[in-house]
């Protein structure tokens, strides 16, 4: 009688456990996968530049567009503006953003947005998923660049970082780092 209880009680917490994990695996697959991040630019180390800027990121369409937003002053002649993934010296760009006829950031002062989707990646990040662009942004590896005439490797730059300043993660369901 006791073991034929216990089998009735074991059958039930596993019964219980296969349930969880089928409303856990619903919601992850149903999950948004949300986000801002942003970088404060400014000028690259030995450079006598007195630009300054700040770039927003905003993952969109649950993981498939990223918008971006970009503004900046005091630069010399915008030649281009890349994301780079960092790893020590001269990284990689990943996503080419804007070009010299296209950015909108001229001599001095200026803006520039537009999104961008995984076709977009270039480089180390060519043929990956948004989620991979998302994960080298947690683990520290992306920089924003404006190049200019100057400064072709980037007269001012940044490293994005969650949030939009300060705080947020980009996140699956609000719980767990997407990537």
């Amino acid at each position: 009688m006791v073991l034929g209880n216990f089998r009735v009680v074991q059958a039930s917490v596993i019964s219980a456990l296969l349930l969880v994990s089928v409303v856990s695996i619903i919601q992850w697959s149903s999950a948004q996968v949300t986000g801002t991040f942003s970088a404060d630019l400014k000028p690259t180390v030995g450079s006598n530049s007195k630009g300054t800027g700040k770039a927003t990121l905003e993952i969109q369409d649950n993981g498939q567009k990223v918008k971006y937003d970009v503004s900046a002053s005091g630069l010399g002649n915008v030649s281009g503006v890349v994301i780079s993934q960092w790893t020590g010296g001269r990284g990689p760009d990943v996503v080419s953003l804007e070009q010299a006829s296209t950015s909108g950031l001229k001599s001095g002062t200026g803006s520039g947005s537009g999104t961008f989707t995984k076709s977009d990646l270039i480089g180390p990040l060519n043929g990956k998923d948004i989620s991979d662009f998302i994960k080298a942004i947690n683990d520290g590896k992306i920089v924003f660049r404006i190049m200019t005439t100057t400064y072709p490797l980037g007269e001012i730059v940044g490293n994005v970082t969650a949030g939009s300043g300060a705080g947020g993660n980009a996140t699956a369901g609000g719980n767990a780092t997407a990537g």
